[in-house]
């Protein structure tokens, strides 16, 4: 008899600040439907025993040309194989019914790879994906049904899916696809958006070791579901189709709930869309902050500008502990943002808006797209202007450049209906041109690293650190090829160690009760000490001495939580070990 309903696992690459939230409310919810849940952390463990040649590889400097990238995933795969095993050999210990893997756009192809192995160790286990991935629009999901990677896909929510389908794996569930007994796709009908979010339990960490996490003392939150927008290049109305907003009370009560349970949680960061789409719920969660006292902080990660951002209100958000404001902004030119569906916005005094941000003493940033629809050299000089009127300011405002310029990836509107925006997307999402061929991806590029080398040149950070994309030329020499951009080439990978790994149960068994514990130690600890760069010389300014006690009193603490990590995995790989052994006697 199965233990556990379901399983749930983070797979590689995905955030490392904190643990993540979708599969933490997949726990609660499920948990309160009275269900048995466990949710694995992949990602992070990989994260914290990688070693010098992986130690960026999580870095969002990076672009999409890792973990999006199938030979690359293979060679991490390959490199850290006896780490996944065991982890996989802990997941299918519990004898879960099903197993549930989250992907993302950066994480779908190491869920194909862990989806076949547990597959091939224990076939009776339901393997269900799900995730911002899994939209209708995208050919992707059939694959992973017909090709039986997957059994079920879930589509959108899935707090009531899911639970509907446990209960009922032989029905009819809304909000997914599975094969039927003849190896057909069934697809249920489309499941409504859960309307009250107020109605959710509260996220349950209690799975995560929150020691892992790059975020210290940090938990993630949410205000909303869905954005009051409908950018051209966003896919989110086919997962979340319409905005909900929580109450600033409950978000409140949240707060106070997840520091009574980790009393010492700092700081919350809103992962939603929209943090500010409803002004007069964050005004009350301001004001309920403020008289409770509670002494944290938090950031509005994904605000719109919009004329209610008043320096008031800035002054209110700030004693209530906002330090930090992200605005998706992405061009300062009002027809352009009209064009592209950024609504919202269009009734905002920019100016005035981040000008009382700055002055009030909360950070501002802004996105930036390059080579939106309609964009001419002129709206990409505005750009230019706009970040050179604001350098008074730099030290409170931060830059975050898109890496992928202007990217309209499947099941966004100008994929679907390129015409309307005068595009041509047969070269793919990220070489599509304008039909009159004045915007081009070179073109992009080029607006791109001109406006990073000035925002450097100006004294401003960038989110990502970079003055050009990391494999330019890699993705020009694609482009003039006449290639789209996924035609990456296949590298050989040598001895590919994820290819030759034990293929049934047994021999996995067999294979990790041969490993030595302290070989495995060994191993671990020489990836730390060959991970971390040394440092850059020494610089007698204030900014180099600033930069020189960074570097040392973060290598000190990274080297000690790797050292933690590590001995974590250890005693995994002893659990697992003891597991087998009394196997083996029954």
């Amino acid at each position: 008899m199965a233990e556990i309903d379901i399983a749930f696992i983070q797979p590689p690459g995905w955030a490392v600040e904190n643990p993540p939230m979708g599969l933490a409310m997949l726990k609660s919810y499920l948990s309160e439907q009275g269900l048995k849940v466990k949710v694995f952390d992949l990602n992070i463990l990989l994260y914290n025993i990688r070693s010098k040649e992986y130690f960026n590889s999580w870095e969002l400097a990076n672009g999409y040309y890792t973990w999006e990238r199938e030979s690359w995933v293979n060679q991490f795969f390959s490199k850290y194989s006896d780490e996944i095993l065991n982890f996989i050999f802990s997941v299918i210990s519990q004898n879960p019914k099903c197993i549930g893997l989250s992907a993302h756009n950066s994480s779908v192809i190491a869920s194909e790879l862990l989806a076949k192995k547990i597959r091939q160790y224990d076939p009776l286990i339901k393997i269900i994906i799900g995730g911002p991935e899994m939209v209708k629009v995208s050919p992707k999901w059939r694959s992973l049904l017909k090709s039986k990677i997957a059994d079920v896909v879930v589509f959108g929510e899935g707090e009531v899916t899911v639970s509907e389908y446990l209960k009922n794996p032989d029905g009819t569930t809304k909000g997914l696809a599975n094969l039927n007994s003849n190896g057909e796709i069934v697809e249920g009908e489309t499941r409504e958006v859960i309307p009250n979010l107020d109605s959710l339990p509260f996220p349950d960490y209690s799975d995560f070791n929150l020691k892992l996490y790059r975020g210290t003392n940090v938990l993630p939150t949410y205000f909303s579901r869905g954005c009051v927008n409908r950018c051209i290049y966003c896919t989110e109305k086919n997962y979340f189709p319409t905005f909900r907003c929580r109450s600033g009370k409950r978000v409140f009560e949240e707060i106070k709930h997840q520091r009574s349970l980790y009393p010492k949680t700092e700081y919350f960061r809103l992962h939603d869309s929209v943090s500010n789409g409803n002004i007069r719920e964050l005004e009350i969660l301001c004001d309920l902050l403020i008289e409770s006292k509670l002494e944290i902080g938090f950031d509005l990660e994904g605000a719109i500008i919009r004329k209610e951002m008043t320096a008031p209100f800035y002054k209110k958000l700030r004693k209530a502990g906002c330090t930090i404001i992200g605005f998706g902004m992405e061009t300062p030119s009002k027809p352009i943002l009209k064009n592209i569906g950024k609504m919202a916005c269009l009734s905002a005094d920019f100016d005035k808006v981040i000008t009382d941000g700055v002055k009030s003493g909360i950070t501002i940033g802004v996105n930036f797209m390059f080579g939106l629809p309609g964009e001419t050299e002129e709206d990409s000089q505005m750009q230019l202007e706009f970040i050179r009127k604001y350098k008074r300011y730099r030290k409170r405002m931060i830059l975050n450049p898109a890496l992928n310029y202007c990217y309209f990836p499947p099941g966004c509107t100008a994929y679907e209906h390129p015409e309307e925006y005068g595009i041509d997307i047969s070269r793919g999402p990220l070489f599509w041109e304008s039909i009159d061929r004045k915007n081009t991806f070179p073109i992009r590029l080029s607006r791109f690293e001109r406006f990073c080398k000035l925002a450097n040149e100006l004294g401003y950070e960038n989110l990502f650190g970079i003055t050009e994309s990391i494999n330019r030329n890699e993705m020009l020499d694609l482009y003039y090829s006449g290639k789209d951009e996924l035609s990456y080439p296949k590298e050989t990978i040598l001895h590919n160690k994820w290819e030759q790994t034990p293929a049934n149960l047994d021999d996995l068994k067999t294979y990790l009760m041969s490993k030595n514990i302290s070989d495995i130690i060994n191993h671990l600890a020489f990836c730390i000490e060959q991970s971390y760069e040394p440092s850059a010389k020494f610089h007698m300014s204030s900014k180099g001495i600033k930069n020189f006690i960074k570097f040392n009193f973060s290598k000190w603490v990274y080297k000690n939580d790797k050292q933690y990590a590590m001995f974590i995995h250890a005693l995994n790989l002893l659990d697992n070990k003891i597991k087998i052994q009394g196997g083996n006697r029954k």
